[in-house]
């Protein structure tokens, strides 16, 4: 059960920084978006591709994983 709640966590905070890093680069590229939207999107994707988008992608599969180990282990906790 601890292993699931500490997985649980790791995959929340890796979910929170890649939310918190798609919230200030979206931020800092308003103006863009308000001139080509096409330049918007590329600029995003440019932008969190190396390490926001496969933190976020790790943290929904750790996510999945740690709500399985949860839900396995919960008959043998009570």
């Amino acid at each position: 059960m601890t292993i699931g709640l500490s997985i649980l966590t790791i995959a929340l905070i890796l979910i929170t920084y890649a939310y918190l890093s798609y919230k200030k680069v979206a931020h800092n590229l308003l103006p863009v978006k308000q001139e080509d939207l096409v330049s918007y999107y590329l600029d995003l994707v440019y932008n969190l591709l190396p390490v926001p988008f496969w933190s976020g992608l790790l943290g929904m599969a750790l996510l999945l994983v740690a709500i399985i180990i949860i839900l396995f282990s919960l008959p043998f906790v009570f």
